[in-house]
């Protein structure tokens, strides 16, 4: 739910100013009566607690949430940008058939231009070069879009908005991937944007997390971007140059998870629940947005009553959304009540989208813990089930709780009277966040 494509600093601006912008924009966008969350999602799921994640029941079910948990894989977790896009632009100018790129921003700053320019050098050397991007997410992109057509790069937008199309400004592509050469994939919350470049050093560069997987894996990754590349196009991706034969890569499980907008239940939902109540000793939720649904919430409070070690880490002053913080804060009272342990990351602002359960299964992508992107936007993740890959993501959960504080329910319920009004104020705009 990143705002905006241009990156422009938040430091400075109080925290009313901002929420009653973000209150202005919610009051306008219905307005243009574009449709909000779909309602005929299913977004309420029942699952009890018969078996744990380490039970081979667990691995085998998840085959049944889209694709299949493909065996062989290797998998590189990045932390920022510096890692971020060094990995990816050497993938880029390494490829040697095809490059497909789906990002929801690429703004026309310079992040923007380190990308349009490795993407348009793969084009000129022969490359087939694709690349997707949001109307909403990336209204400036078009100078960068420009210039990588005339180098033969093949752009589109998705769900351009026009005047008699205003409704489709809430159907949105959330999604984050890069695959090259139907080999090499990529996905996480990084957007190609200026704050998301440098190492989280100050407020100016931002903390995220993608992660490279090579292996079968990709082909499915592939698939994904297919979806939507062909929804907008027409364009049919098939053969070996997105599909080459793909041999093991490593030992790591892994499989892709989707969220499409036509779905008749969330598969991000639905999985995010059943490994929450299958939970029997620890999950660490890392969201940039987290505005978790009532169903959620009991879930986490169940696991904690449980022994389970609850652990959510959600961002702190720095959020590029205030209202969505609000949204959020408005729930820590039961969850903070029912032993869930609550983290604010202070360095900067922190736009992870990842989970470890029982240090088994985890998942990195570009889905947030709210209404739209589990119900309404095109999204993906990559879930991975080695206790190799999970330690990595919880060392490096644990060293970003060293930059947080963590939340009581006492300093919770201290919270001041306008901080409470903005909370309330927060919960009639739900539905866009």
């Amino acid at each position: 739910m990143e705002k905006g494509s241009q990156g422009r600093s938040i430091r400075g601006i109080s925290w009313r100013r901002r929420l009653a912008g973000g209150a202005l924009v919610a009051l306008l966008v219905p307005a243009s009566g574009c449709t909000l969350i779909s309602l005929d999602k299913r977004s309420a799921y029942k699952f009890d607690h018969p078996f744990a994640v380490s039970d081979p029941a667990f691995r085998r079910s998840l085959d049944n949430f889209g694709f299949a948990m493909a065996p062989g894989n290797r998998a590189e977790i990045l932390n920022n940008g510096d890692a971020i896009v060094g990995a990816m632009v050497e993938a880029i100018r390494n490829a040697k058939s095809t490059v497909n790129l789906e990002s929801y921003i690429f703004a026309n700053d310079h992040a923007g231009e380190i990308f349009a320019t490795a993407l348009s050098e793969a084009a000129r050397r022969g490359v087939e070069v694709r690349v997707l991007v949001d109307a909403t997410g990336s209204s400036h992109a078009g100078p960068l879009l420009l210039r990588m057509r005339q180098a033969g790069v093949k752009t589109n937008v998705y769900h351009p908005v026009r005047p008699w199309s205003l409704y489709k400004i809430g159907r949105r592509t959330h999604r984050k991937i890069l695959v090259v050469d139907g080999t090499i994939s990529f996905t996480g919350g990084f957007c190609i944007a200026d704050q998301w470049l440098g190492d989280a050093r100050n407020p100016k560069e931002w903390r995220d997390t993608m992660v490279r997987a090579t292996g079968p894996v990709s082909a499915q990754m592939q698939a994904i971007f297919g979806e939507d590349w062909t929804y907008t196009t027409g364009e049919i991706l098939a053969g070996d140059k997105f599909y080459p034969r793909l041999a093991p890569e490593g030992e790591v499980p892994a499989q892709a998870i989707k969220v499409s907008r036509g779905d008749s239940s969330s598969l991000a939902a639905m999985l995010y629940y059943m490994a929450i109540q299958s939970a029997e000793k620890s999950i660490h939720i890392q969201n940039a947005y987290f505005v978790p649904s009532g169903p959620i919430r009991e879930a986490l409070i169940r696991a904690a009553k449980r022994g389970v070690d609850v652990r959510i880490m959600v961002p702190g002053r720095h959020i590029d959304m205030p209202l969505v913080r609000m949204a959020s804060r408005i729930h820590y009272g039961e969850l903070l009540e029912g032993g869930v342990k609550i983290f604010e990351y202070d360095h900067t602002m922190m736009h992870n989208k990842d989970a470890v359960v029982d240090g088994i299964f985890s998942l990195v992508g570009s889905i947030n813990f709210d209404a739209r992107s589990w119900l309404e936007n095109a999204e993906d993740s990559l879930a991975f089930y080695d206790r190799g890959f999970a330690a990595q993501l919880d060392a490096s959960f644990a060293a970003d709780e060293k930059n947080c504080h963590e939340v009581t329910y006492k300093s919770w319920k201290r919270r001041g009277a306008e901080q409470r009004l903005a909370e309330l104020v927060s919960v009639f705009f739900q539905p866009l966040y």
